[in-house]
């Protein structure tokens, strides 16, 4: 599945091989393209955003990575090697992801909306790997994923 964005040097968005048949790498690729289409201002974290990054919901078994090319990504099924950011999170911490409030161009984890993912990560119910030595990297993501940005 290949999609991008209109215009001669959109993002390329793609699930890779065998892709297709796992919900949440489906979910991701769609809220990213989603998120660009709508708000073009979030262009620039993702033409810029060079990382490997993957998510995994131990509730669920299911676990995807993300692979951002400057301008492009490919969500892969399971997990890859290379990773920069490891998020790990059941599926009701991990739904909240998406819901960050987006202030001043950083994450606003004091929000209503952001209060299951604080309690996750106060409680150690969210871990971030990698999140300390590639902090500009998590915080591309975060704003490529918010829909409230």
């Amino acid at each position: 599945m290949s999609e991008a964005l209109a215009g001669s040097a959109a993002p390329r968005i793609r699930l890779a091989a065998g892709a297709d048949g796992v919900g949440l790498a489906v979910m991701l690729a769609d809220l990213i393209r989603q998120n660009l289409e709508q708000n073009p201002r979030r262009e620039p974290d993702f033409r810029k955003l060079d990382a490997v990054i993957a998510l995994e919901v131990p509730d669920a078994e299911v676990a995807v990575t993300l692979e951002f090319s400057r301008g492009s990504l490919i969500v892969h099924g399971g997990l890859r090697d290379s990773l920069q950011l490891r998020i790990q999170a059941g599926a009701r911490n991990l739904l909240a992801l998406p819901l960050v409030r987006i202030s001043a161009g950083l994450p606003n984890l004091l929000s209503p909306d952001s209060r299951i993912l604080r309690n996750g990560l106060l409680s150690g119910q969210v871990k971030i790997r990698g999140m300390l030595r590639h902090p500009l990297r998590l915080l591309r993501f975060t704003r490529l994923i918010s829909v409230n940005g």
